[in-house]
């Protein structure tokens, strides 16, 4: 189609970018491999968004429940509504070679958002001192998108360092367990301040309060598994709002494998998941939206970059239970949302040079069965005090900047014999990460008397690179790029008409988290499109 531009993709990037290139007159064509929840599923989900979660028919939960094992480790693999089609179809299509690599590209439609934990807070300009844009570039993006995301939190302490962006918020109601615990950290938050700790609600995609756009959170607990009254933004639900625009088109079933421009056009060539069919686009202009992995492996084949490894930032995950001093008693019976619901900066140059970022959750149904696999053969003589230890835990995720984790690398190996090339990831460890979660533990420790809870060290677990999805950074922007970079649009070296959208272009991945910064970053590099 000519004088189109095609955005390859459909998750928060992709919808984020194609926003803003129909807001400037575009005409948008977007190509995405579009796997769906399976037809018994959705009518499971349907069913259960009907009615009240009073009313929730137990079959039904437990069909939606499936495959979520939870450990001391966490839930091996999220999955949405007990299916793993959001992941489904990778090995085929993308094949990778990854070990002690934990993340999986993504072929569904709204991509990795139909399994995200919906944390949006936006990056500190000292995060990013190593870009060539700055926070001021990000800010009217930040606010674009949150006028079109459900933003759910609060102007409290938070705010002074992050701020909202926005006007269009509401708070969720915190759980009892979160409720005290926010107590006993406002009743401490000068200390707190002076120990460069700042806190507070959670900022999270979820609509906290029903409008016209939907239903609002009821508090039915099943964040975890996925939301049946579809309170957590999806971006799945936001390209089928797009497809209402005369100007935006939606084709799936399309793999995109590699991008040629010459002429002044840009030629899409892609592979068909339902027959292997080839098919190619003539596109005015791309943008690649498909996440780090798949756009990785896009442009190094497209370069013919074989055997040349780039570099895979990535912001460390790990977890630390933190075991209140008491409880509120009866925590498995109450009405509560499950997803992050306190958020913690800290900013402390024993530990790094860069902040840390922590999500506190309070109790939901995984826990009671990963705290019986830690107990192992102990869980059957504990029986009744599981009930006490869960009603007192809280468990913290955290994250590290990028420049305190793994080092990894990513390189896309030759093609043989007609096959797809494998990019194969390869990690290494680095010090840093062990030293920065040691410290977090430390601080945590030293705190406890205001957090009225100590960090539970023997079930801290480090997990491997890539397991919080925080990845980034192959192609960095750069303000003047050579070899594997990209320019402020998100261009790659020699390339024109070729703009990167996702976190394919980030030159580093602060520790907060990552959606909201891709998704302003995306709508930034949309809106600079003129027409030509």
């Amino acid at each position: 189609m000519s004088g189109t531009v095609y955005v390859v993709g459909s998750g928060p990037a992709g919808g984020a970018c194609a926003r803003a290139l129909l807001d400037r007159g575009a005409r948008v064509v977007m190509l995405d491999a579009g796997n769906r929840l399976e037809a018994d599923r959705a009518q499971a989900v349907e069913r259960l968004g009907g009615g009240q979660p009073e009313e929730f028919d137990p079959k039904l939960l437990a069909f939606i429940k499936e495959n979520m094992p939870a450990s001391p480790e966490g839930v091996p693999l999220k999955v949405s509504f007990g299916s793993d089609f959001p992941y489904r179809g990778h090995d085929t299509f993308l094949p990778m070679e990854a070990p002690g690599f934990a993340a999986f590209p993504s072929l569904a439609l709204g991509g990795l958002g139909n399994v995200w934990g919906a944390s949006m807070l936006p990056v500190l300009q000292d995060d990013i001192d190593d870009w060539p844009i700055s926070l001021a570039d990000l800010a009217p993006h930040y606010a674009a998108v949150l006028s079109f995301v459900p933003l759910s939190g609060a102007r409290d302490r938070l705010a002074s360092t992050h701020p909202l962006y926005s006007d269009r918020y509401a708070p969720l109601r915190p759980s009892r367990q979160i409720a005290n615990f926010m107590k006993d950290l406002e009743a401490s938050g000068d200390a707190l301040a002076a120990e460069g700790i700042t806190f507070g609600a959670s900022r999270l995609a979820v609509r906290a309060q029903s409008d016209g756009e939907g239903q609002g959170c009821l508090y039915c607990g099943l964040c975890m598994y996925g939301c049946p009254y579809g309170a957590i933004y999806n971006p799945a639900t936001a390209v089928e709002q797009l497809r209402k625009r005369d100007s935006f088109t939606y084709l799936d079933g399309i793999v995109v494998e590699k991008v040629v421009e010459g002429n002044g056009r840009v030629r899409v060539e892609s592979v068909s998941t339902t027959d292997g069919s080839k098919a190619a686009f003539d596109a005015d202009r791309v943008y690649l939206a498909a996440g780090v992995l798949p756009t990785t492996r896009i442009l190094l084949h497209s370069m013919g970059a074989y055997e040349v490894p780039v570099t895979i930032r990535d912001s460390q995950y790990y977890l630390i239970p933190l075991l209140r001093y008491r409880t509120p008693g009866d925590v498995e019976r109450e009405r509560l949302h499950t997803l992050a619901q306190t958020f913690i900066e800290i900013r402390d140059e024993r530990i790094a040079d860069r902040s840390v970022h922590l999500q506190v959750y309070s109790y939901n149904d995984l826990l009671p069965s990963a705290v019986g696999s830690f107990l192992g053969p102990m869980a059957r003589i504990a029986g009744p005090a599981i009930s006490q230890v869960v009603g007192r835990l809280l468990i913290v995720q955290g994250y590290l900047h990028s420049d305190l984790s793994s080092e990894v690398k990513a390189t896309l190996r030759s093609p043989r014999g007609g096959e797809r090339p494998t990019l194969q990831i390869e990690v290494r460890p680095v010090p840093a990460t062990r030293r920065a979660i040691s410290g977090v533990l430390a601080k945590l420790a030293r705190n406890r008397r205001h957090f009225q809870a100590l960090p539970v060290t023997p079930m801290a677990k480090t997990a491997l690179a890539g397991r919080g999805y925080h990845s980034g950074g192959t192609f960095p922007m750069s303000a003047s790029p050579s070899g594997f970079q990209s320019d402020r649009l998100g261009r790659p070296a020699g390339f024109k008409r070729v703009h990167v959208v996702d976190s394919t272009v980030l030159p580093s991945v602060p520790a907060t988290t990552i959606t909201l910064t891709v998704m302003a970053n995306a709508h930034r590099i949309g809106s600079a499109y003129d027409g030509r």
